[in-house]
């Protein structure tokens, strides 16, 4: 019963999101739990997602066996690489680097324009934040980038990747909103959504300008920053739905008495 609650009341969250109007009438009838079912499954996953990070993170001063394979790998790519498998692949990474970041701004003023404030400002948060977090990590273990990098004139470190990162951020946020809102074409939405990332992975480590533990850990450093902003988001818009259900029955003692 308990459990059913929680879900029931992740429900009402999501119809809250989809149409912030209904907030005051939706609250629930018990104080929500601080982050819900769901939240505490994504807690739990950003939690062991850190520790691979840090695993990750830990094996490449070391030099041990993800170095070896990260030189191996972007060894085999550069000497089966194509000339039109690397065309390819500079168009790809734009949807992880310029057209990314073009279609941030464009969604922010969009939902700005419908007066979607909670989704706006989760969406500022986490993808800005990200950015931000990124330039930070890659500062802390300023790692270089393979020697092919070179020829793309790159000026940032290497560990981890930004368009990886920034991907799973971007697509990973606007993959869950768009299949909540569009139910119907769920499978279709994540589907496109995980493809599209793991194309911009792939032609990061194609076109030698990252190894694959720093698109690995861009991709986890981005799941735990995705997870832990949707999250407070979760609890800033529950303590909104709280507070407006408790309003009402004093809103209407007023009305009684007036």
């Amino acid at each position: 019963m308990c459990i059913a609650a929680m879900i029931n009341e992740e429900h009402v969250l999501d119809e809250a999101e989809r149409h912030p109007a209904t907030v005051p009438a939706a609250g629930p009838t018990q104080p929500p739990a601080i982050v819900g079912v769901y939240g505490a499954i994504g807690i739990a996953l950003a939690i062991a997602s850190t520790w691979a990070f840090l695993v990750l993170a830990d094996e490449v001063p070391e030099h041990g066996w993800m170095v070896r394979l990260d030189l191996a790998v972007t060894t085999w790519l550069q000497v089966h690489g194509t000339e039109r498998g690397e065309s390819a692949c500079v168009f790809i990474s734009l949807f992880g680097g310029n057209l990314l970041a073009a279609a941030a701004v464009a969604y922010v003023i969009f939902l700005m324009r419908q007066r979607r404030w909670q989704r706006a400002c989760v969406f500022a948060v986490t993808v800005g934040g990200g950015s931000l977090l990124n330039v930070l990590l890659k500062t802390l273990f300023h790692r270089g980038r393979p020697e092919y990098a070179t020829e793309f004139h790159m000026v940032s470190w290497s560990f981890p990747s930004g368009h990886a990162m920034a991907s799973m951020i971007f697509y990973g946020l606007l993959g869950r909103w768009t299949s909540r809102d569009c139910p119907s074409y769920r499978g279709a939405i994540w589907t496109i959504a995980v493809a599209l990332i793991a194309a911009i992975g792939f032609a990061r480590v194609y076109l030698g300008v990252h190894y694959i533990s720093d698109v690995v850990a861009g991709y986890i450093a981005g799941f735990v920053w995705l997870v832990t902003c949707v999250t407070a988001g979760r609890v800033a818009l529950r303590r909104r739905i709280l507070a407006s259900a408790a309003a009402q029955p004093a809103k209407a003692a007023r009305s009684l008495n007036a």
